[in-house]
C-alpha cells in the first residue's frame, strides 16, 4: 500500500492549488480522456518513467515560481480551500478533523529513525484509514457543487496565465504528460499480471 495520506492531505488541505491546479490536473488526466495520442510510442528507446519524473518536475517548479510571484493566488487557494472545507461540513463531515489526523500521520513519518514496519503500523492504522475514507467520500460529496467548480475554474485559469509567463512551453509540458499517461495506462492494461 502506498502512501496515500501524503498526496490526499496534500490535496485537500493545499485545495488551492491542489484541486485547481494543472499539476493535479495533468496527473488526473489520462483517466477520463482515451482520445488522442494513441499512436505515439516516439519515445521508447528512453526510459519513460525519467521523462516523466522530469516533466513533473517542470511543472511543480514553474507552479511554484508563478504562486511566489503572484501572492494572489496562494491567497485565492486559502479562500478555495475554506469554501471545499465548509462546503464538507455543510455535508455532514469533518475533514478539518481528518486533516489533523493525516497531518500528525506524516509528521510521525518524517521520523527517519522509523522502521519500515513502524511506517506500515502508521499508514495502516485505524484512525489513518478512517480519516481518508471520510475525506474520499466527502471530496465525492462537494464534487459537484457548483460554487467550488467555478472558483477552482476561475483559480486554474489565473494558475495557468501566470505559469505561462514564467515558461511558454508549459502547455507543451501538461500535453505530453496526457500522453505519457495515457500510453502508460494502456500499456498497464495490457500487461495484465505478467508482472510478479
Amino acid at each position: 500500500m502506498k502512501i496515500r495520506s501524503q498526496s490526499l492531505a496534500g490535496l485537500i488541505a493545499a485545495a488551492a492549488l491542489a484541486l485547481a491546479s494543472p499539476l493535479a490536473m495533468a496527473q488526473g488526466m489520462g483517466q477520463g480522456q482515451g482520445q488522442g495520442g494513441m499512436g505515439m510510442q516516439g519515445g521508447q528507446g528512453g526510459n519513460p518513467q525519467m521523462e516523466m519524473q522530469q516533466l513533473q518536475q517542470t511543472l511543480a517548479e514553474t507552479q511554484q515560481q508563478a504562486i511566489e510571484n503572484n501572492p494572489q493566488l496562494e491567497q485565492k487557494g486559502e479562500q478555495l480551500e475554506n469554501l471545499v472545507l465548509d462546503k464538507m461540513e455543510s455535508a455532514g463531515y469533518q475533514p478539518r478533523r481528518d486533516l489533523e489526523t493525516l497531518e500528525s500521520a506524516e509528521d510521525r513519518l518524517r521520523d527517519p529513525d522509523l522502521s519500515s514496519e513502524q511506517r506500515q503500523e502508521v499508514i495502516q492504522s485505524e484512525d489513518v484509514q478512517q480519516a481518508q475514507m471520510n475525506l474520499q467520500e466527502a471530496q465525492q460529496a462537494v464534487a459537484e457543487d457548483q460554487e467550488i467548480r467555478q472558483a477552482q475554474e476561475s483559480l486554474r485559469e489565473e494558475l495557468m496565465a501566470a505559469m505561462r509567463q514564467e515558461n511558454a512551453d508549459i502547455d507543451d509540458v501538461i500535453e505530453r504528460m496526457q500522453q505519457m499517461q495515457q500510453q502508460m495506462q494502456q500499456q498497464q492494461g495490457g500487461q495484465g499480471g505478467m508482472m510478479r
